[in-house]
């Protein structure tokens, strides 16, 4: 498999980290979400701050899948 880079212009990074999120266990999905939003908040200018976002969401829609919160 071949993977992608965030902004590398495919879009391709968004589906492999969906799938990838759908084959991780509820505490590792937490973890990402928690992760991204701490450093979100230590360095909200860094310039991967939509990355971390975009996993914020995708792990919080793999959760919202589950029917978990």
């Amino acid at each position: 498999m071949t993977y992608f880079t965030y902004g590398d212009g495919t879009g391709k990074w968004h589906s492999q980290t969906i799938d990838s999120f759908a084959k991780k266990d509820t505490d590792a999905l937490k973890h990402i979400i928690k992760d991204c939003q701490e450093a979100i908040k230590a360095n909200p200018a860094n310039p991967k701050t939509s990355q971390y976002a975009d996993e914020i969401h995708y792990a919080c829609m793999e959760l919202n899948n589950r029917g978990e919160k």
